[in-house]
């Protein structure tokens, strides 16, 4: 049986900034594999008194955004963030010309 790569897998590589939809967290990548990442997320333990533990997570690649990429065209470079959505989504220079509606007021 061949192990298929998830598409949505294809552009992560270790180290990359992912936001988890069902979690509403986003995390750094730790591992990568063909369908899911692991990434490390710190928890707060009260137990008799408080603790942070990180804990390993394997989040599945249906359920995440790689915030590493331009969220529309994949580049990795000249990237910014994209204002109004509540979500560190990144979005290359090239593309917020394309995209942009209204021009910035100066």
């Amino acid at each position: 049986m061949k192990i298929r790569q998830h598409p949505r897998m294809r552009d992560i590589v270790k180290g990359d900034e992912v936001y988890s939809y069902p979690h509403h967290l986003f995390a750094h990548v730790d591992e990568v594999f063909p369908a899911a990442v692991c990434v490390k997320v710190g928890l707060l333990s009260v137990n008799e008194h408080l603790e942070m533990i990180i804990s390993p997570q394997l989040w599945r690649a249906d359920d995440i955004e790689n915030l590493s990429v331009c969220r529309y065209c994949g580049r990795r470079e000249d990237l910014e963030i994209e204002l109004g959505t509540g979500i560190p989504f990144r979005i290359c220079t090239h593309c917020r010309e394309k995209f942009t509606i209204f021009p910035e007021d100066d």
